[in-house]
C-alpha cells in the first residue's frame, strides 16, 4: 500500500496542518492582545541628581555617556581645579563636548 496515497493518512495530516495553523493563529493573537495591554505609556523617568563635585565614581559612572575613565577624569580635574560651576564647566575634561554637556545637564546639581 503506497502510504502517500492512503486516505487516512491525507486526512491526519492536513487535520495536523489545520491544527499547527489555528494554534499558530491563536498564539499570535493572544500575544498581540498581550502586547496592546501592555502597551502603557512609559513612565517618566525622573533624573537622579548627582553633584559631579563630591559623587564617588561608583555615582558618576551611572551617568548617561560617562564610563569609568571619563568618571576618573572628572575626579581628577575637580581635585586639581577645583569644584565645577555648572554643567559647561565639565566641557575641559577630554572626551565632554557640547553634545554630551546636553545630555548630562538634568542629571547635574551642583549645590
Amino acid at each position: 500500500m503506497n502510504e502517500s496515497r492512503d486516505p487516512h493518512l491525507l486526512l491526519w495530516i492536513q487535520s495536523c496542518r489545520c491544527l499547527i495553523a489555528a494554534g499558530l493563529c491563536v498564539a499570535i493573537c493572544s500575544a498581540g492582545l498581550i502586547a496592546s495591554a501592555n502597551n502603557k505609556p512609559p513612565a517618566v523617568i525622573v533624573p537622579e541628581k548627582i553633584n559631579p563635585n563630591t559623587a564617588p565614581i561608583a555615582s558618576l559612572i551611572r551617568l548617561p555617556g560617562i564610563g569609568k575613565i571619563r568618571a576618573m577624569d572628572i575626579i581628577d580635574w575637580r581635585t586639581a581645579h577645583g569644584p565645577f560651576e555648572s554643567a559647561a564647566s565639565l566641557e575641559p575634561i577630554r572626551g565632554i563636548g557640547p553634545k554630551t554637556i546636553e545630555t548630562l545637564s538634568p542629571w547635574l546639581t551642583f549645590e
